[in-house]
């Protein structure tokens, strides 16, 4: 039951069309916990907006006339550092704007609200919601702008793709995970000493939007993992929050298997049975990394990559847009705490 001392978040909803204002105005007020406490139909409104009165978080359009989505969001990040959210429609232009957006120090993204059923409208809605109340807890401080260039050819030795490894890297994240991400794979350089496992709190439909974009910018290829995959030595695989990873060994080679598992309000999830089936098959091969986040999900399975004398490190708190996830683990198992870079450098030369 809600305490009734506890006070409505306030959102600042921006959006340059009066119709989805009012749309994301009734999405976010069926929670009694968020309040859209004010909207703006241009940037030149939102910060006049932000400069008189408090908000808590705020829904950013990417695509506005005059001062852009990412104009705005620069302003924001200087004058009144606020959690933001971007929404967008997610055209291909969109969707390029929207992630460099989390370059800026945007928290997350949401695809606009579209009518396709009543059904995939509530998920929508529900998804919404809980986003929103997730991003207005980081800590807005630790966004910083990021500096990463685009790769133009990838560095990959495809004679080293099918070569046997004894080693994993495996990196969990949830709220604040996007600049996480950002701030670690464009810096693993190639070749690595194994292929890397990242499960980010996110939809399927979103990862894959990020994945393509984040390919980008890194050395190595990206891919989303779906279904039952030969693994590369040189991949870098992504899968969203709730599914997991079961590794076998079959003729030869490596294949992973990944199924969906219901999030476990108890704190053990999906991350926990990817980690125990990692540290069943690689042992003390296996490196689990957790950043930015805001849950207990993976300790269970953290403890059993230390009892196979695997390793367990965290992202430094001060770094995390949201520090929850890796304190615990530090405070917890007693994991170290490193800088982005030095994660990513650890990644590289990680090997039995």
């Amino acid at each position: 039951m809600q305490e009734q001392n506890i006070k409505p978040l306030k959102v600042l909803v921006v959006d340059d069309s009066p119709m989805m204002c009012k749309a994301i105005e009734q999405i976010l007020n069926e929670d009694e916990r968020l309040q859209v406490a004010s909207k703006a139909l241009s940037g030149k409104e939102a910060l006049r907006e932000l400069s008189s009165k408090e908000f808590d978080v705020c829904t950013l359009d990417v695509h506005m006339p005059g001062m852009s989505g990412l104009s705005v969001l620069k302003n924001i990040m200087i004058k009144y550092p606020l959690p933001t959210l971007m929404v967008s429609a997610f055209t291909s232009e969109g969707s390029r704007v929207t992630f460099e957006a989390l370059r800026f120090g945007a928290v997350d993204f949401f695809k606009k609200p579209t009518r396709d059923g009543d059904a995939e409208l509530k998920e929508q809605a529900e998804n919404l919601r809980n986003t929103l109340k997730r991003a207005a807890r980081v800590q807005v401080q630790a966004a910083r702008y990021l500096r990463i260039k685009p790769q133009r050819t990838k560095k990959v030795d495809k004679k080293n793709i099918q070569v046997e490894f004894s080693s994993i890297s495996i990196i969990y994240g949830t709220t604040g995970s996007y600049s996480s991400i950002l701030s670690i794979v464009p810096f693993i350089n190639s070749p690595i000493n194994g292929p890397i496992f990242i499960s980010l709190g996110t939809t399927k439909e979103n990862l894959k939007s990020f994945v393509e974009y984040l390919d980008t910018y890194s050395p190595l290829s990206l891919s989303l993992l779906e279904g039952r995959k030969s693994i590369q030595n040189q991949g870098i695989y992504f899968i969203p929050r709730d599914f997991s990873i079961h590794f076998d060994r079959e003729g030869g080679e490596w294949i992973a298997t990944v199924e969906k598992r219901p999030l476990n309000t108890k704190g053990e999830g999906a991350i926990d049975l990817t980690l125990l089936s990692a540290s069943e098959s690689f042992g003390e091969g296996v490196l689990s990394i957790f950043v930015s986040s805001d849950d207990e999900e993976g300790i269970t399975g953290a403890k059993e990559v230390l009892r196979n004398k695997g390793k367990v490190i965290a992202q430094t708190p001060k770094t995390c847009l949201l520090p929850n996830g890796p304190e615990k683990v530090i405070r917890k198992l007693g994991a170290k705490g490193l800088e982005p870079i030095d994660i990513a450098k650890m990644i590289n030369s990680w090997s039995l």
